[in-house]
């Protein structure tokens, strides 16, 4: 048998019958503690990174799209320059919400509401 055809009960038996013969404290399960939570930060940083570059290429996109029509009121966009530069923005969006609930921080309130909340007070 092997670690990998364990279940997670058999497992859990197995850390502690490890600890139950070590002579060392637990030193040993706090090390792979560590390499653990040290992989899991590495995997998470690989996402943001995958993330981030996402985002950054759709806003670029969005840039290219709209570039031709710097200055040119909305009404005279054409509708599927239009429609293709939300969806890309949408995208874009998306990628950076998750690149923020990844990193822990908290969503951006959309502009209108920051800007009412200030007027208000």
């Amino acid at each position: 048998m092997k670690l990998k055809d364990c279940t997670k009960a058999e497992l859990i038996f197995v850390i502690k019958r490890l600890q139950m013969y070590s002579l060392s404290d637990g030193h040993y399960i706090q090390l792979a503690l560590r390499d653990v939570e040290e992989e899991r930060e590495a995997r998470k940083l690989r996402e943001a990174r995958q993330l981030s570059g996402l985002q950054n290429q759709k806003m670029q996109e969005y840039i290219a799209l709209m570039r031709p029509y710097e200055g040119v009121p909305l009404k005279d966009i054409p509708e599927d320059v239009f429609t293709k530069a939300d969806a890309v923005l949408q995208e874009a969006r998306s990628a950076d919400m998750k690149w923020r609930k990844l990193m822990g921080f908290p969503s951006a309130p959309p502009a209108g509401k920051k800007r009412r909340a200030a007027s208000s007070g």
